[in-house]
Formats: C-alpha cells, sequence, structure tokens
C-alpha cells in the first residue's frame, strides 16, 4: 500500500489512539499545520517548541510509511508517520509530544535563559509542558510495537523498527543490555574503555559510528549527526549512573548538553563537541562511592539545589520545600556529607560553570546570571576560591570550541 485514504475511518481511528494511549494524537497537512489534534483541549505548542518540531515533521516526510522517533532539547518525544492521501497530498500522523520526566518551572527558566527567550513566557511554557503526559521509556516502547502493527505499510519494518527502538529506548535498562545488538564487539571494546577512563575509547567509538550509522537518518547528515549525540549523551550518562556517578549531577549535565548540541549548525562542531562529551562524562563515570549513602533528607536537600541552581538558594528555603527546620537541615547535611550547604551550592554551580566556560562562548556575565550569581565578580571570587584559578584563566586552558 502506497497511500493512506483521508476519511472519516482515519480520523477515528486517530482519535481512539489518542484516547487509548493516553497521548496527543495529531494530523498535520502539506504545510506542517495541524488539521486534527486529539484531546480538543490540548494547547499548542509556544514557537520555539514548535521550531523544532516543524524540523522533525520535515525530515520525516522523506521516508513514507515509516515510523519515525524524535526527541528535541526540551526532553520531549514524538513519533512521527508520514504518508500520501489518494489525491496525492503529503500528511504526517504525530504521536505525541509526551515526556520521560516531568518539567519544572527552574527547568523550565533555564530553558528561557539558555535560549535568550522572553522570561515572560515561563507560564505558557508551563501551561504547555502540563498538559504532555509522562511515559517511562518501556510505555514508549510498547506504543511504537502497537503503532507498527496498526499503521498501514509499517509491519513489513517492524523488526527494524524495534531494532531501532532499542537504541532509543535505552535509559531503562542496564549498558549490558544497550550493547546486545548491532556492533556487539566493537561497542563493548568502547564502554570497556570509557569505564577504565581510556582515551581510545574516542578511536572506537567513531569506528562504531562509521560501521553502524543510521539509515534512515543518511538524508540529513547534520539532524542524524544530532540524534546519534543525542542517543550517545543518554547512553554514557546512563552507564555513569549505573558505575556510581551522582544521578543529579549527570542527569541535568545530560540535559545540558543535549541542548547545546541543538545549536550546532555544523557537522564537524558536533564532532568536536561529542568528543569533548565523551572525555567529560568519562571522568564522572564511578566519581563517586557507590556505598556513600546519605538519609532522605540530605538527598532531597542535594536534589532540590541541583534542580534549582540557577535560582536564589537559601537554607530557609531549602528546608521549607523538605518541611523541616533550617537547623536541623543544616546539621545533619553537614553531619552526612562534611560540608556546608552553601558549600554545596558553591560547588555545584562552579562545576556547571566549568562546562560552560569549557564548551560554550557564553561571556562571564552570561554565565554568572545563568548559574543565579547578583554579579559577575562575585562570581568570579567563588569560581577562583573552588577551581583554584579565575574562570578566565580556566576557559584559556581548557575551552575547546574554538
Amino acid at each position: 500500500m502506497d497511500v493512506v485514504d483521508l476519511n472519516y475511518e482515519l480520523i477515528q481511528l486517530l482519535k481512539d489512539c489518542s484516547a487509548v494511549l493516553n497521548a496527543p494524537v495529531l494530523l498535520i497537512d502539506h504545510n506542517n499545520r495541524i488539521k486534527y489534534h486529539f484531546p480538543d483541549h490540548l494547547k499548542n505548542p509556544p514557537p520555539i517548541v514548535r521550531k523544532y518540531i516543524d524540523q522533525y515533521i520535515d525530515q520525516s516526510k522523506k521516508f513514507l510509511l515509516k515510523l519515525q522517533f524524535f526527541s528535541d532539547p526540551f526532553n520531549q518525544h514524538v513519533f512521527l508517520y508520514p504518508f500520501k492521501t489518494s489525491q496525492g497530498t503529503e500528511m504526517v500522523i504525530g504521536i505525541g509530544p509526551f515526556l520521560h520526566q516531568e518539567i519544572g518551572r527552574s527547568q523550565v527558566q533555564r530553558m528561557l535563559k539558555v535560549n535568550d527567550m522572553d522570561p515572560t513566557l515561563e507560564s505558557k511554557m508551563m501551561a504547555y509542558f502540563d498538559q504532555l503526559p509522562v511515559f517511562d521509556r518501556m510505555h514508549m516502547l510498547s506504543i511504537e510495537r502497537l503503532l507498527n502493527i496498526i499503521l498501514p505499510g509499517t509491519d513489513n519494518n517492524f523488526r527494524t523498527a524495534n531494532a531501532m527502538s532499542k537504541k532509543y529506548y535505552k535509559k531503562d535498562h542496564s549498558s549490558k543490555e544497550l550493547i546486545s545488538d548491532q556492533g556487539d564487539e566493537i561497542k563493548r571494546q568502547f564502554i570497556s574503555s570509557f569505564k577504565m577512563k581510556d582515551h581510545k575509547a574516542l578511536h572506537l567509538y567513531q569506528s562504531y559510528k562509521e560501521e553502524y550509522s543510521n539509515p534512515l537518518a543518511e538524508a540529513d547528515e547534520l539532524r542524524s549527526e544530532k540524534n546519534q549525540l543525542i542517543r550517545m549523551i543518554t547512553e554514557l550518562t546512563q552507564i555513569c549512573i549505573e558505575e556510581g556517578g551522582p544521578r543529579d549531577e549527570l542527569e541535568s549535565l545530560c540535559e545540558f548538553y543535549i541542548r547545546y548540541g541543538e545549536t550546532k549548525e555544523s557537522t564537524e562542531e558536533l564532532q568536536e563537541l561529542e568528543n569533548n562529551i565523551i572525555l567529560t562524562l568519562m571522568e564522572r563515570c564511578g566519581s563517586t562511592r557507590k556505598d556513600a549513602y546519605y538519609s532522605p533528607h540530605v538527598e532531597k536537600a542535594q536534589r532540590y539545589i541541583l534542580n534549582n541552581l540557577t535560582e536564589e538558594l537559601t537554607l530557609k528555603d531549602i528546608a521549607a520545600d523538605l518541611n523541616v527546620h533550617p537547623n536541623y537541615l543544616s546539621g545533619i547535611f553537614t553531619k552526612e556529607t562534611g560540608i556546608s550547604i552553601s558549600q554545596f551550592i558553591n560547588e555545584q554551580r562552579v562545576n556547571e560553570a566549568k562546562e560552560l566556560l569549557s564548551i560554550t562562548d557564553y561571556s562571564l556575565m552570561e554565565i554568572s546570571i545563568l548559574l543565579g550569581y547578583n554579579s559577575q565578580s562575585y562570581f568570579t571570587r567563588v569560581f577562583k576560591k573552588h577551581a583554584g584559578v579565575g574562570p578566565k584563566e580556566f576557559r584559556k586552558k581548557y575551552h575547546v570550541m574554538g
């Protein structure tokens, strides 16, 4: 079957899919306008979000009757299925967007700052993300399997699609399961070198990429590289966590790298960034002792801090969020971690600043604002105290993007 009839039965099927899957379902016309959407109350995405969706729609049209999966820098995921009507008109069915985890206000504020967007868009962005369902990776995989059966023309590609799924739906599986498909030996060597902090992992990863690139993305080399980068970042982040790395710090770093990768405009820039990411994550692999357990209040305090690094953080506010007395929280935090809450906050901000100084061209003022400091001079003092050198000297030594 090369075409799909656009009729009442198809529209009803899309409506039923939305109800059964509990996910937004879209029908997009040849001008990338949403012709139908279910549920009816679904809010349209803000322009910056829609820009990425439009890019993915255009890319998907190159492969008619193939179910394709895309992720954007805002942690949204969507399945796209392009087809032609019996009249020859190109259209796309979209299942999604949906999220893998909830997006909080602090993340939205960080998105706005990083993308140099109007802060007044915060409420609109929050309202948009709040309406989206949150699915774990296994739920996404189940949806894909169903769609491959329901949608015309996809059943012949069922095994191929599932092979691709194992690369996309990786966060709920161990690193051993991630390497069980194609490229077993090269990938085992790469992961082994990565865990041992051996720099030959860079060469092994490039060898794996060259031999097992995604054939469906060859028509758009830049998009293909970005999708590969997203997969690599997510997978290595999970491996680092399994090896005992700090989950919240690594997930925050993962989110930043994915967003930053989307700003690159050439495959050369992406490949240079890719090498830096591998080296950075390699240093964090197993950097935290696996037996370093903290009490629930201390873990929640650390998580709150890592999720709100761009905000003004005070002991009073953190304690209020945990519903405990500030003196109690301060005491157990220092006792268990060996440092005060304010020291922990500054350490995490300096770690984030090091990443920004290494791989971006943001000014010191932009970095200080992004990390919640009131002034560039105060940021510089804090950075020098924790890093031993000033931010300018650090950038001069470690900046790799040129």
